[in-house]
């Protein structure tokens, strides 16, 4: 008679049980849509910022802004995007700037009845291949989302 350890056993068992009652189709998956006290994230949060090209680096331009949650809920920045930037990730003016600095904003939590700033000088956003066709005045778009999928999309003025 073969011997067998119990656990390992035991865990084959219920691995292939559970792939015989359960096929990939029925397992469940994130849904980042269906997350409880996010789902008014883009009606609780409003974001007011401005943006202009950065002096000695070409292609580059800074943004900086405020946050205000109204809610009675902490909602979670999911992601920041732009057409006008290829990429935008986030910077600190003071600081060594490292791959978690750069992706602050793709998950950065803005807690419940909070103001937040992000001015010159401190953290802000990075947008990378900013085109020069946009001139002083004028708008870019930032889409903010927040995780439970809902966005904004803000418009920042061009300043010099």
């Amino acid at each position: 008679m073969k011997r067998v350890q119990a656990i390992p056993a035991l865990l084959m068992t219920v691995c292939v049980t559970g792939a015989l009652l359960f096929p990939a189709g029925a397992r469940a998956q994130t849904d980042d849509t269906n997350v409880p006290g996010q789902k008014n994230a883009n009606r609780d949060i409003t974001i007011e910022g401005w943006i202009r090209r950065a002096k000695h680096y070409p292609g580059l331009a800074a943004a900086y802004f405020t946050v205000v949650n109204k809610g009675h809920e902490a909602h979670l920045i999911s992601g920041v995007s732009s057409p006008d930037c290829a990429a935008i990730e986030a910077f600190h003016s003071e600081q060594e700037v490292t791959s978690h600095t750069a992706n602050l904003f793709s998950h950065f939590t803005i807690p419940a009845d909070m103001t937040m700033v992000f001015p010159e000088g401190g953290y802000h956003l990075i947008c990378r291949n900013f085109p020069d066709t946009i001139k002083t005045g004028e708008t870019v778009p930032l889409t903010f989302k927040f995780l439970g999928g809902t966005s904004t999309t803000v418009n920042f003025t061009l300043k010099d």
